[in-house]
């Protein structure tokens, strides 16, 4: 959406309205559309308009946290399962996960959740606890679901508070 340009030189009621909905089109984005969609929508507005925090913010939320720790927001709960594929109980305190994956990935898992194949010492130490081999961790569906939604009210509540100098 692009206001023209003879509007902007003698500014109407209506001209300002327009321009107030353009600056509200990425909020409103993130909170109707597809994730991935609405964040690719907010990426392009923010170029457009030399927001870089806001296009550094994005990027990491689509693509993942892959130098920085990701947001307090941004954690799972993960089911810890052995090699035959049975869930091991009595890990609870260590199933806290720092969720650096990005949403293009995270909304494709949405069906099945994502398994993920965690560090050797993080298995080793996990497996000395119960008495049996940690295979790997899962995220369930439902935590992904979940996971997305506070991602898009973050990003909702990170524009409200942006301010533009």
């Amino acid at each position: 959406m692009q206001i023209p340009e003879s509007c902007l030189a003698n500014p109407s009621f209506e001209d300002v309205l327009a321009a107030l909905e353009l600056s509200l089109v990425s909020e409103e984005a993130i909170a109707k559309l597809p994730l991935t969609q609405a964040l690719e929508q907010c990426l392009l507005f923010s170029q457009a308009n030399n927001l870089p925090d806001i296009t550094e913010f994005v990027k990491q939320e689509l693509d993942g946290y892959s130098a920085n720790q990701p947001p307090s927001t941004r954690s799972v709960q993960l089911i810890y399962f052995d090699t035959g594929g049975q869930a091991i109980a009595g890990l609870s305190q260590y199933s806290s996960y720092p969720l650096a994956i990005g949403v293009r990935k995270l909304e494709l898992h949405l069906k099945n959740g994502l398994t993920l194949k965690l560090p050797a010492q993080i298995l080793t130490f996990l497996s000395q606890i119960v008495g049996r081999e940690v295979d790997m961790g899962h995220i369930s569906p439902v935590q992904i679901m979940n996971s997305l939604e506070n991602i898009r009210h973050f990003a909702i509540r990170r524009l409200k508070s942006y301010k533009v100098e």
